[in-house]
This record gives structure tokens, sequence and C-alpha cells, in this order.
């Protein structure tokens, strides 16, 4: 049987036609391609970097410096040496005992040290830092208002001691996330934590702050409240929360919400540091 003549192709060369369903199928694949190239881009892009960036290997950028000098809250522990994290909570009294110094009502106290608390220098410079505060002219002892002597035997009218620093969180409570001294009755708890490093308010001033802490929770005993920085520019008062600020406006904002016995005024007043009831102006 003849065959029917076969139609050239035009001239240009044979051309293959593909199958229809082949052609949808090339058309999906490329619909595809076109979408996952740019959910990636978009990927990068929401990830900080540009598309130009996406090939190259990266880590996470590190967090920004802060500016020089410029803190969280000037209530957080400095940096400092270690310090006696953990403690017995039973207590070794410091053997000594002193003369009476000042001429107003006299107060007698013992001071002690947490088992399991270790000082550099021993417990005895504790003591005598204690007593160095007590005794001191511009101390409680100013004006004939008190008088102290220390004793180690005797029932004392109150005792002065130094605390763990998971101790003293306990005793004194932690509602305020920072580390602090407190009074608990007829007893000063001072904190290892602050003993050692102090407070940013009194920079490198470490007696300083440590002469403060005594007074300051020595007062609470003696039954004086907190106050606020009255002067701007000013000594702060003994029983300011110098150890959270001198500022008013930064302990204003530090104690908000808390039960400290003060309302604090944020009207901009800042004080100098002071660790002694009647400062020197």
């Amino acid at each position: 049987m003849r065959h029917p003549a076969r139609r050239r192709p035009p001239s240009g060369g044979a051309r293959t036609r593909l199958p229809h369903y082949l052609v949808g199928i090339c058309l999906a694949a490329a619909t595809v391609m076109a979408l996952d190239a740019r959910m990636a881009s978009w990927e990068v892009v929401a990830h900080g970097r540009t598309p130009a960036d996406a090939g190259a290997a990266t880590r996470p950028a590190d967090p920004p410096e802060p500016p020089p000098g410029l803190r969280r809250s000037s209530a957080e522990l400095p940096p400092g040496e270690p310090f006696p994290q953990r403690g017995t909570g039973t207590w070794r009294t410091v053997p000594g005992t002193t003369r009476t110094v000042g001429t107003g009502t006299v107060r007698t106290y013992a001071v002690e040290v947490e088992a399991g608390v270790a000082l550099p220098q021993g417990d005895d410079a504790f003591a005598a830092r204690v007593g160095h505060a007590l005794a001191h002219p511009r101390g409680w002892t100013s004006g004939g208002r008190f008088a102290f002597r220390r004793v180690d035997r005797e029932e004392p009218d109150f005792r002065v001691r130094l605390a763990a620093q998971e101790t003293a969180r306990a005793l004194c409570g932690f509602e305020l996330p920072y580390d602090t001294s407190c009074r608990v009755g007829a007893t000063v708890y001072v904190s290892a934590a602050r003993w050692f490093r102090g407070a940013y308010a009194f920079g490198d001033d470490l007696r300083g702050y440590q002469a403060y802490a005594v007074n300051h929770e020595v007062g609470h005993f003696l039954g004086f409240g907190h106050e606020p920085c009255p002067e701007d520019g000013g000594p702060a008062p003994v029983m300011m929360q110098q150890t959270l600020s001198t500022g008013n406006d930064e302990l204003a904002t530090i104690i908000a919400g808390s039960d400290q016995g003060i309302a604090v005024a944020p009207d901009g007043k800042w004080c100098t540091p002071n660790p002694w009831p009647d400062p020197p102006r």
C-alpha cells in the first residue's frame, strides 16, 4: 500500500514538539524554583542579612557593648573579689570587748560571723571595722545621742553578724533582686557579698561602704527609718538606701512596688555617698 506523501517541515531545521503533559510539568517546576528563591530571599532579609550576604557563613552577632559607664542599675553588685556564698546558718562569736564609747544611752553589742564564712584577714578584722564604725566621732555617738560597748560573753542589746550571701538573702528577703544587709529584731545581718564588694555609689571606697552598712543597719535598730536625698549635691543621709542608689529618681524606680517604709519622690536630686550619721559639710 502506498503511503501518502509527508509534508516537509518549514525551513530552519526540524522542530520537536513536547507532549502537553511534559509542558505542564516543566512550568510547575519552574514556578516552584522561583518561589523557593523568593522565600529564601525573604528569610535572609528577615534575619537581618541582605540577599547578597546569604551565601557567606556567619556567626550570631555579639550583643552591642553599652556606652562607657552605663549600667542597668547602680543597685547591682559590683565586680570584684570572690565572697562567701553559703554558710551553715550557725554563728560564732568573735572574742573581744571594748570600753564604752560615747556619752549617751549605752547599748551593748556582740560581733558574730557565720560558720563557713572565711575572711582573708580573720574574724578580728571584721570586728574591728564594726567597732570603728560605731565609735567614730561622726557616728551614732556624735551629739551625745548613743554610746556603745562591745561584749562577748554577756547577753548583748544587739548583735552584728556577717552572713554568707545566700543566708543574707534568706533572712533579709530578696523581694528586690539585689544583695542587701538588714536588721531583724535585735540582730544586724551584714551581707558578705556587699562586705566584700561594696556598692557602685561608693566606687572604690570599700571601707567607707562597710562603715555605711554597719551604721545604716544599726540605725534601724536604734529606731530610724529610711530617708531620701534631701539636697542635690549634698551628702546622703546614712539612712538613705545608698546600697541601691544615692539618686532619688533611680531609687524611686528601684523600690517601686515594694514596701521599704518610704515613698521617694523622683525629684531629680542626687546625693554624694556618706557612711556617717553626722557627715561633714
